[in-house]
This record gives structure tokens, sequence and C-alpha cells, in this order.
């Protein structure tokens, strides 16, 4: 390839072998779009030509064992298979192939025609009408492909609609009418004769031939079957030449009960091989004069040969209802099966417990977890109320939930503590549904699932526990296990709002008390010892205020204090003189104060709370209250009688202990 030169011509042409390189090594991947397509085209109308030429075949030669069956019927057409066989063709062909299907039986009918000595135009109007009726019939089942969808009802109608009933008589009024003037031929008898046969043809050999070009006559080879549906298969061919053989008794129908037998046994292949093979022994002893059409005064061969369809037409009627009828048994049986077996192994290996109830909450079905979860048998639990399974405690709401399910409720769950075989108990949760019955819309059943909920509530528990933990880390002082300051806040606010939205204005007294001279105690025996100090004063607090209602608090340091809910000054008074001797009383050593021991200090103010006034204001008259007996000196108290005019200036009074 030369090289294009510019100005830089050396990587030009350097490019331009490389690419001629691929070409040599891969010359198909460079080939011209047009040559592509033209060897695809040759890979894909392989498959065509091969079903045009199977059409072709299989067309001629039926059409010649059609016309020889006429022939020795005496020019009287006893079934006519060649317009049956192009249809099942068609059906079973793949979608793209059906065009050459079409054209192959088109041009095997026309070649049978002129290869029997028929001029041109009476071969064209028999294949125009025997194409015609294919078309017809292929129209009123195009997505069927095999004979399992062709007994299902929809398209069963369909098919013995359009195909057996409506195109024999389009195809026989055509035939008819071009072939006017051709042939000498009696109206009425002709077209009779024309539409039975097709009829009888399209009813009988289109399944039986779909089944052969579909593969579904391999079902007669399983293991199962073979040797029945041979037995079967024999006994239809032995009673059918038993029946045709003689011409002594008229014993026509007797044919039948073997092919209904057949019919209720085997399926729909074997159903179509045994009606093929009565049809052929019976034309075969009818056509040789024999069989019991000929104890019958027929005048002509073609009334024999009207009966002998007429028979057949009899037992088609019959044989293929009951075996479509009972493949769809079988297909619903299979379906039942199936869903019944999902449903136990989905039930058998689930986590939980699958239990099914009556209205009267009896269990009917309980699936085998139980005995991993609760150490119960199946058959221990059959039948039981469920719950009595429960604890005592826990029967009745389990019962109430039952009873709202049972009466309508689409569903509902209860927790409760299950009985274990063991005796102990295990916490289950429990989701009960109502099974509506689709006819009648009333609950016919219930359905519960069961669940080991007793690790999740043992993780409850510890988190709750948890919580009570960090609460109490969260307003507890961890050294004195006294309340701390961010609690006492909390409880002063909420007392003062209780008291204040009360029709009456109630009290409030605030209580502050500080160790005296507490630091030097710390400094002189340690700070081990001052924390033991402190948890020794805090204790004798807490056992002075006796109410429930009272809070007791380390407000910081070594200063405590109380709320007293519903307690005016007097009251208050009291309980801090009852704190001051109780600590007094201890008798703790401590050289730095005057007593000797360990004493505190307490700060007293009452009020009535109101919605103008403030408990901060309270808190700090409490504050100045001790502030001015540690003014006074060790083991005091001080009272601030609060005015509700002037809350900022209460006037101190001082008790020395």
């Amino acid at each position: 390839m030369p090289a294009v030169r510019d100005s830089s011509g050396r990587q030009v042409a350097l490019a331009n072998n490389q690419i001629t390189e691929r070409k040599m090594e891969n010359p198909a991947a460079h080939r011209s779009p047009r040559l592509r397509a033209a060897s695809l085209s040759l890979c894909l109308t392989a498959g065509d030509v091969w079903h045009l030429l199977l059409a072709l075949m299989v067309t001629t030669l039926t059409c010649l064992a059609s016309g020889a069956l006429k022939t020795m019927a005496g020019e009287i057409t006893p079934i006519w298979l060649t317009n049956a066989v192009l249809l099942s063709q068609l059906m079973a062909a793949p979608r793209r192939q059906r065009y050459w299907v079409f054209a192959g039986g088109v041009l095997g009918n026309l070649a049978a025609n002129l290869y029997v000595g028929e001029s041109l135009g009476v071969s064209a109007s028999y294949s125009s009408a025997d194409i015609v009726e294919v078309l017809i019939a292929f129209a009123f089942t195009p997505r069927v492909s095999t004979v399992s969808e062709l007994v299902r009802l929809k398209p069963l109608v369909r098919f013995v609609t359009g195909g057996v009933l409506l195109a024999p008589a389009v195809s026989g009024v055509l035939a008819t009418t071009l072939l006017r003037g051709q042939l000498n031929w009696h109206l009425l008898p002709s077209l009779a004769n024309w539409y039975v046969s097709d009829a009888l043809s399209l009813a009988i050999f289109t399944p039986a031939a779909l089944v052969f070009w579909t593969g579904e006559v391999a079902h007669l080879l399983r293991a199962g079957q073979l040797r029945k549906t041979a037995f079967l298969l024999l006994l239809v061919c032995i009673v059918t030449a038993g029946v045709f053989g003689q011409s002594r008794l008229p014993l026509l129908y007797w044919a039948l009960p073997p092919i209904v037998l057949l019919a209720f046994q085997a399926d729909l292949a074997g159903v179509m091989v045994g009606l093929l093979l009565c049809l052929g022994i019976a034309v075969s002893f009818t056509m040789r004069g024999s069989g019991p059409l000929w104890v019958f005064p027929y005048e002509t061969m073609q009334g024999r040969i009207f009966g002998l369809q007429l028979f057949l037409v009899a037992a088609l009627g019959i044989a293929v209802p009951i075996s479509a009828a009972q493949a769809l048994r079988n297909r619903l049986f299979r379906l039942l099966r199936d869903g019944e077996r999902r449903y136990r192994v989905l039930a058998e290996n689930a986590s939980d417990i699958v239990m099914s109830l009556g209205l009267d909450g009896r269990l009917t079905y309980v699936s085998p977890r139980i005995t991993a979860l609760l150490g119960h048998t199946v058959d221990q639990v059959m039948g039981l109320y469920l719950p009595d399974l429960a604890l005592s405690d826990d029967r009745g709401a389990l019962a109430v939930a039952l009873e709202k399910v049972a009466s309508g409720e689409s569903e509902a769950s209860q927790t409760s503590r299950l009985l274990h075989r063991n005796g102990g108990a295990v916490w289950m949760e429990t989701h009960l549904r109502c099974v509506i019955d689709p006819y009648s819309g009333n609950p016919d059943s219930l359905t519960a699932t069961m669940r080991n909920i007793t690790e999740q509530k043992l993780a409850d528990e510890r988190a709750a526990h948890e919580r009570a933990e960090l609460q109490g880390l969260a307003f507890r002082d961890g050294l004195r296990g006294l309340f701390n300051r961010r609690h006492f806040d909390r409880e002063l606010g909420r007392h003062w709002q209780q008291t204040s939205r009360a029709d009456k204005r109630g009290n409030l007294a605030v209580i502050m008390a500080d160790v005296d001279a507490y630091k030097s105690y710390n400094d002189w025996f340690g700070h081990q010892r001052g924390d033991e100090c402190l948890r020794t004063v805090a204790a004798a607090i807490s056992s002075a205020a006796s109410r429930a209602t009272d809070t007791v608090a380390r407000y910081g340091g070594e200063e405590f204090a109380l709320i007293l809910p519903g307690m005016d000054g007097a009251g208050a008074l009291i309980v801090a003189e009852r704190i001051r001797r109780a600590v007094e009383c201890l008798g703790i050593p401590h050289e730095a104060t005057s007593p000797g021991i360990v004493t505190i200090s307490v700060g007293v103010a009452a009020t009535q709370a109101g919605q103008d006034s403030d408990p901060a204001m309270l808190v700090g008259a409490a504050d100045r209250a001790l502030y001015a007996a540690k003014q006074q000196g060790p083991n005091c108290i001080c009272v601030a009688d609060v005015d509700e005019q002037e809350p900022t200036e209460p006037e101190l009074r001082v008790m020395r202990g």
C-alpha cells in the first residue's frame, strides 16, 4: 500500500504498514460490510432451506397418501392428511422459518396434484383451497406451539372454532367454486365429504403431528409410562381389529371403551397415537369390505365412509376433552404438590415457628422448629389451645389478640413468655393473621409465626439498666451518692411550676448547709478522710430529710442543698435544726472548730411560689442566710424571712446551736 506523504510522512507510512499487517493476520475482521452481510445471510438461509425442503417433502407425501386413500375408497376421501400436517408444522416451526414452511407446503401440494395427472387449473384450485384452510386455522392459533398449550381451554376453543369448524367450510366453498365446470361434481355431497374429511383430519392429525414435530412423543418412552401406555395402545389395536375384523355384529361403538381408558390413563400424546392406530385399522378394514359398517344397509361406499367419519368424530369428541381435563387436573395437582412442598420446605427450615390454627385457636399445624425453641415435639402440641403454651400471667393478653384476629381483624402481634419443656420461660413475639375464604369472604383459619426474642429482651434490659446508670451518673454525685447540682436545679424548677399552678399558691422551702472549716479538716486529715467525712455528713443530712418528696443534693464542694415542697419557714426551721443536730451528734473530731467536732452552718428560706416570682430568688435568699450563719460562727442556723414585695432584701434571723 503506498504511503501518503505529508509533513510527517514517515509516521503515516509506519501506521499504514501496521494496518496492512493486521488485515493479513485477520482478514475476516476487515471485510467490507456488504461481504459480511452476504456471509451472514448465507448462514441464516441454511435453516430456511431445510424447513422449505422438509415442508415440500412432507406435504407431497401426505397428498399422495391421502389420494391413495381416496382411490381405495372409490374416489371418496375418508380423511385428508395434508392440511393437518402442514398446520402442525407451521405451529411448531420457529417464527422466522414459518414463511419457508408455508412456501414448501404450497409447492408440495401443487407438485403432488400435478404428479397424479391433474391439470394445472385443477391443481391450482385444490392447492388454493387447502392453503386458505391452513391459513385460517393457523390464524386462530398463532401463539400455540405445543400440544400442552393447545389443550388449554382458551386455545382449544379457538382451535376447534376456527380450525376444525370454520376453516374446512371456507375451503370447501372455495374449492367447489373454483372447480365448477372443471370437474363433474355433485355440489352438496362433494362439499359435505370435503368438510367432514378435512375437519376430521384437522381435529385428529393436527395434535398428533404436533406431538411428533415438538418431540412430545418422547413422553411415551418415559420409564414410568412406557409399559402402561404400550399396553393401552395394544388394547386399542386388539379391540379395534376385533370390532372391524368382522361383519356380522353391529359392534361399532365397542371400540370406544379402550380409547376412553387410554384418555384417562395416558397423556395427550398417547391419546393421539391411539386415535391414529384406531383410524388406520378402521379405515383399512372398512375399505376392504369388513367391519360393522357393512352390517348396516348403506347404499353406497360414500355412506359407509361418512359413517366411519362420524364414528371417528365421536371418538375424538370423547377422548380429547377427557385427555384435556386430565392434563389440567394433573397440572393442578402438580402445582398443588409443588406449592405444598415449597411451603413445607420454607416452614420446616425457617428460624421462626410457623403455625396454622382453627378459628377456635387450636393448633392444626406446627413446624418442627418448635422443638429447637421450646423443647416440645410437634405431636405434643398439636390440637392444643395456643395461649396454653404461655405462662399464666401472659395467657390473657395472647388470648385477647387471638380473639381479635379470629373475629375478623387482619393481623395482630403479641409479646409473651412461653413455657419451655425444661421449665424455663422463653420470650416469643407472636404475629397472628386471619385467612379469609375467597368465596364467602368470612374468616376461614388463622396463621401464626413465633420468633424468639429472648436475646432481644435481655439486650433491652441491659440497655435500660445502662440508661439508668447513665442517668444516675448524670444526676448524682458519684462519691456521696446524693443528687448533684443539675438535678437540684431541675427539681426546684419543677416544684416551683407545680406549686404556682395550684389554685392556692403553695409553700416551698430551700435549705443550704455547709461544713464548717472543711478546708482545714481536709488539709489536716487528708483527702481520703475528707471524702469519708463528707459521705458521713451526707448520710446524716439525708436521714434527717425523711419525706419522700424532699430532695437532698450536693450543691458544690462541701455545700449541700435541700428542697422541701409544701413547707413554710417554721417547718423548714425544724428540718434545719434536725439536720444540724444529726451532724453534731456524729461527733467527728475536728480541732479547728470551737466545739472540737465537725459541724455545719445552715441557711433557710421559704416562700409562696407564684407566676410573678423566680425560684432563683429563693435559692439566693437561702444562700445569703447561710453566709450570715457562717459569719456568726460554726454550728449556726440563719432563717431568711422572704417578703413577697421585697424578695431581694430578706430579713435574717440567726439561731446559734
